[in-house]
């Protein structure tokens, strides 16, 4: 073949690839598996990268074609559901569809935006052939699930059981099929594993390794050393999940942050130019459980976060909201900032004293900050934001940290004594002493979850 019929040859390839890459996925043995599988409700329980939303993606778009190169379905047109946790995620099984999605085998309109989804106000995938998928979030709570009769759902990510119990009877009146793809982690799956051990979900479970991010014909995704770094990379106390997709923790007793090192990791140095301030305060009323942590933030080359902890104050839990505002605003002007200048206040959830009154909480110490500012009260400008604590938001914090532990983008101040000693010595039990900094230091690093990226300019003293 001459070179110029090669080059044809070769573009006329691009092109039907671009136009219909499911033509073109080719499944790992795990995958394989899970798209043979004709059980009425079957589970891909994965540690991460094991390609199990890709698989699933794939599995809908063949049902909603009404051909299916695995298994016999339906014929169309079908309704179908993408069941996911929040809209943020949404958008990235979105792009997964696109990605995959026959180009021409869609109505003149199914428009994709990059970061947006699908145009329209709920996103909905319509095919010449009259099938219809849906994408629909939990966030929406399960009664915005009711009422419908669908053929067929993938649900990725661990669904709450409210939702689940809608969604089965919507499916199986149609004798469909449901397909849950996940990693367990997030939310109680303890109703999902006894459906499996009762023999009414089947379970394929496919750890993370080199072959299950192998296609059939293919080379690996991950190599074995590739994977090793994942894992280290992952707290100990997420492993067994997140790489071996295990159902529990297998919870390890230790340091949450091995990678802390107080030789390369405390210096006396502070961010110089643009950057982000966040204090994060946690309420307390024992000793040493009021604390304050404050953090600026700045950003790589590669557009990492990069974690710098400026001071940290605590008090002896007996303290009134005057005397901790005292604290925060002394600490603020240590490092040579004004009060206005910082970006994102967080604090925990009011401290209840045993007659059931609030003793420390957000609102108490808004009021001193008015107080000792001699501002009218109800005119302090700023917010204290209440932490954001969702299912499984504070192993993501961890994992935040860590993460910028082992980039290299973790710096403390040798002031920050208190926080030194706890992130040596915490080991992620709830009622630890040393759990208290590393609260109000999470809540601080909101900025970098909750918060868009707009520096200002810093003279930190």
């Amino acid at each position: 073949m001459s070179l110029t019929a090669l080059a044809s040859a070769s573009s006329v390839l691009t092109r039907r690839a671009q136009m219909d890459p499911l033509a073109y996925y080719r499944p790992t043995k795990p995958q394989l598996r899970f798209l043979e599988s004709t059980s009425q409700i079957r589970l891909f329980r994965a540690g991460n990268q094991a390609g199990k939303t890709w698989c699933g993606v794939a599995d809908a778009l063949w049902r909603c074609l009404g051909s299916h190169p695995y298994q016999q379905v339906p014929p169309a047109p079908v309704e179908g559901w993408i069941v996911v946790v929040s809209w943020e995620q949404s958008l990235s099984i979105q792009k997964k569809i696109w990605d995959l999605l026959p180009k021409d085998s869609v109505e003149e309109g199914c428009t994709f935006v990059p970061g947006k989804g699908f145009v329209g106000r709920t996103p909905i995938i319509r095919f010449r052939n009259g099938s219809v998928l849906r994408i629909r979030t939990t966030g929406q709570g399960a009664l915005a699930l009711a009422g419908s009769t669908i053929d067929f759902c993938l649900l990725d990510e661990p669904p709450p059981e409210s939702v689940w119990s809608e969604i089965v009877p919507r499916v199986l009146r149609q004798r469909g099929r449901i397909a849950i793809t996940l990693t367990p982690i997030g939310l109680p799956l303890g109703w999902l594993k006894k459906m499996v051990e009762d023999g009414m979900v089947e379970d394929i479970h496919t750890p993370l390794s080199v072959e299950a991010t192998t296609p059939i014909g293919g080379r690996p995704l991950l190599t074995q050393a590739e994977i090793d770094k994942m894992e280290m990379q992952i707290l100990p106390q997420e492993r067994a999940q997140r790489i071996h997709g295990e159902w529990e923790s297998g919870w390890v007793e230790g340091r949450v942050f091995p990678q802390f090192d107080p030789a390369t990791m405390v210096r006396d140095e502070a961010p110089a130019g643009e950057a982000q301030i966040g204090i994060g305060i946690d309420h307390g009323k024992e000793s040493g459980a009021q604390t304050a942590v404050m953090v600026a933030i700045t950003r790589t080359a590669d557009n990492e976060p990069r974690i710098t902890v400026l001071d940290v104050v605590s008090s002896n839990g007996m303290t009134t909201p005057e005397e901790d505002a005292a604290q925060i605003l002394g600490m603020i002007k240590r490092a040579g900032l004004r009060w206005e200048q910082i970006d994102r206040w967080v604090g925990d959830r009011a401290a209840i004293s045993r007659r059931g009154g609030a003793i420390k909480s957000n609102a108490l110490l808004v009021q001193a900050f008015e107080k000792a500012l001699k501002i009218p009260v109800g005119s302090w400008p700023a917010r204290i934001n209440t932490a954001y604590k969702p299912a499984g938001s504070v192993f993501h914090s961890y994992r935040i940290l860590q993460s910028a532990m082992l980039r290299g983008d973790f710096i403390v101040h040798p002031r920050c004594k208190r926080l030194i000693e706890d992130l040596g010595k915490f080991d992620g039990r709830e009622a630890s002493n040393h759990k208290h900094t590393l609260d109000a230091l999470r809540y601080g690093c909101e900025l970098i979850t909750r918060r868009a990226y707009a520096p200002q300019r810093l003279r930190l003293g």
